[in-house]
């Protein structure tokens, strides 16, 4: 029986948590998650909560990431019920018009992605079997922000730089100290590569290079490893764009921890290797798409992936 019927059959729900501030990609990786398991897969944004719209959130000084901002009585309740795979009635944000929509019926799949800006908050997180937090570098942040809301959602422009720099205590108080709980840590920076410095670099468009270090805390005794080789030969032979990967222990924020770095772009037929080494687990093709390169923000989206299939395995015992 492969994972994905042992998933099926088991009769559990479980519950996902990606938190981290507004822009800073949690969607990236709740649909890494979605990529290898499908219709297995559903998620909820926690913006749905919301208490106030945005209007009311502009007269009143009070911004998303304030926890009074948010149901979170409401949000705890929700996740017990979607524990028991229990349907539930929530609500519903519009992000296009900043109001809420009708409420609607959920019915949870094997599996639930909890997403959103208080995900690891007290009587929430107890109730997550696996939790993410994405913590990209500040300007990275800003710019992603500027491009989803401006771009993708059509704000005003300059409403998005004030709400920006009125957001960034708010952070700092209410967000940031979440991902002490956080079973991997996703923190992206810029590439630190010396081939940023090139002439082609600077004269050529290239694609964005991030470093990305990847922080798995210590999983239960009890969890099956799933095997992930990386072919040093290949990486060797396939060196024509900058790569780098780093490995260490240390302790983070009291609990022993992995730290992986991953810098550069990583050639496709490696990552096709390691991708295949998940598709060996579920015994089902995986829809990914890959280009010839693939950025460090990838290879993460495929290490967050690797963890939580031992997380399942060990949950399956």
């Amino acid at each position: 029986m492969n994972l994905r019927e042992r998933i099926k059959k088991s009769g559990k729900v479980f519950l996902v948590g990606i938190a981290g501030d507004s822009g800073s990609g949690k969607t990236t990786f709740a649909n890494a998650i979605k990529n290898i398991l499908g219709d297995l897969v559903s998620s909820i944004t926690l913006d749905d909560y919301h208490v106030y719209d945005r209007e009311t959130r502009w007269k009143l000084g009070i911004t998303p990431l304030h926890p009074e901002a948010n149901n979170l009585k409401l949000i705890s309740t929700h996740l017990m019920l979607l524990k028991k795979g229990e349907t539930i009635k929530k609500p519903t944000y519009d992000h296009s018009t900043g109001t809420f929509g009708e409420w609607e019926e959920f019915t949870p799949t094997p599996i639930v992605i909890i997403e959103g800006l208080h995900t690891f908050y007290e009587g929430l997180r107890e109730h997550l079997d696996f939790k993410i937090f994405v913590d990209p570098a500040r300007y990275i942040k800003r710019k992603w922000k500027i491009r989803r809301d401006v771009e993708e959602r059509g704000y005003n422009f300059n409403k998005v730089i004030e709400e920006i720099i009125k957001r960034e205590p708010d952070y700092k108080r209410y967000i940031d100290f979440q991902k002490i709980y956080a079973d991997v840590v996703i923190k992206i920076l810029p590439s630190s590569l010396p081939s940023i410095e090139r002439i082609a670099y600077l004269t050529l468009k290239q694609p964005e290079l991030y470093k990305v270090r990847v922080i798995l805390r210590e999983v239960s005794e009890h969890a099956e490893p799933i095997k992930l080789a990386l072919d040093l030969s290949a990486l060797v032979k396939a060196s024509e764009k900058d790569f780098a990967i780093g490995f260490f222990s240390d302790y983070y924020y009291e609990k022993l921890a992995s730290f992986i770095d991953i810098d550069g772009l990583m050639n496709v037929d490696i990552f096709s290797a390691l991708l295949d080494e998940l598709r060996k687990e579920i015994e089902e093709d995986i829809e990914w798409n890959i280009e010839k390169y693939v950025n460090a923000i990838e290879v993460a989206r495929l290490l967050v992936c690797w963890r939580f299939l031992e997380m399942i395995k060990s949950k399956l015992i």
